[in-house]
């Protein structure tokens, strides 16, 4: 078939005839849409079109529905915004909508996603309004899966992989027949080779530098092993065996520990860990928080906090580690 040509959607085959990616050129704001996988109808595999995480303003999903519908199911990765707030568009396709515990309920409540996220720095209101910024609206109905589940559309078999680093739900998507490794919002977020994005993101409480390590040795092992083709929320595609996705993450991390552990010791902190994060927080060391203002400012902050936190403790647990040995 031709491929879809719609203004401002970036459309390319993964497998020729079979499965397509696609991106959002021009978005709403930062966080508002993520690339996703449109696989298409095969004889004896899946008889309608299945979409993988495609998060895209509703104008363009009707203009892809003209195209490659109808579409009976979605596939959601995880509920962080870029990644939830246009779904309803796809239900409103009549496609149903399957998302991970313990997430799949902020599509259906945006308080779900404050509660379990945020604390009383950011109020629900400051969250609301990131959430119309980024144009969310709420689905209906979700059907809820554990992540390591695998999910089963006629003949079609999606495998979820657990990749809680980002975040308690957050999986990546493996296709067994096609040999195709969607590792969601892990952190490959290269637009093309050698152009940088911000890289692995771990901006709440729950998520976790040393899991994010093991995340990427699992996902390179799974990719190395079995899979042909490597495609992400934010990044190019990759094919089997360059290990350029998982070589970047790792980079990425180390520079952004390289530069905490940098001005902790420039700033000659103590060894209290709130006190140290809220003075380095002072700094803009990850965010240009002193140019945001309102909502953005607090929801920034909140983000760096964390992100600034995690890397302290993964410096105090690898020299614990050290002393030890």
């Amino acid at each position: 078939m031709e491929i879809p040509k719609i203004k401002n959607l970036e459309i390319k085959e993964v497998i020729k005839d079979n499965i397509l990616i696609a991106h959002q050129n021009k978005v709403p704001s930062d966080f508002s849409c993520c690339d996703g996988l449109i696989i298409l109808p095969r004889k004896g595999r899946n008889s309608e079109t299945v979409i993988l995480d495609l998060n895209i303003q509703p104008k363009y999903s009707i203009e892809l529905y003209k195209d490659i519908g109808p579409i009976l199911n979605y596939v959601c990765t995880h509920g962080h915004l870029d990644h939830m707030a246009h779904v309803y568009g796809w239900e409103a396709l009549e496609a149903t909508i399957h998302a991970p515990n313990p997430e799949a309920n902020y599509l259906l409540d945006l308080k779900n996603f404050h509660k379990d996220n945020f604390d009383a720095r950011v109020s629900f209101s400051d969250v609301k309004k990131f959430a119309e910024l980024n144009e969310y609206f709420t689905c209906n109905n979700v059907e809820a899966f554990e992540p390591g589940d695998t999910l089963k559309f006629e003949n079609l078999i999606i495998e979820t992989i657990p990749f809680p680093g980002h975040g308690n739900g957050h999986v990546g998507l493996y296709i067994p027949s096609e040999k195709v490794l969607h590792i969601s919002c892990m952190g490959f977020d290269q637009p093309e080779p050698g152009i940088d994005g911000f890289g692995p993101w771990y901006g709440f409480q729950d998520c976790s530098i040393e899991q994010y390590l093991e995340d990427i040795d699992k996902a390179e092992k799974l990719f190395l092993e079995k899979a042909k083709f490597l495609t992400s929320s934010h990044g190019y595609i990759v094919k089997n065996p360059d290990k350029t996705p998982f070589e970047y993450m790792r980079r990425k991390l180390k520079e952004r520990q390289n530069l905490v552990n940098m001005a902790a010791i420039k700033s000659e902190l103590s060894l209290n860990l709130e006190e140290s994060v809220n003075l380095l927080l002072e700094q803009d060391l990850i965010f240009q928080k002193k140019k945001m203002k309102s909502f953005l400012k607090k929801i920034y902050t909140f983000w760096e906090y964390w992100i600034i936190k995690k890397h302290l403790q993964h410096t105090y647990k690898t020299l614990e580690i050290e002393e030890q040995d």
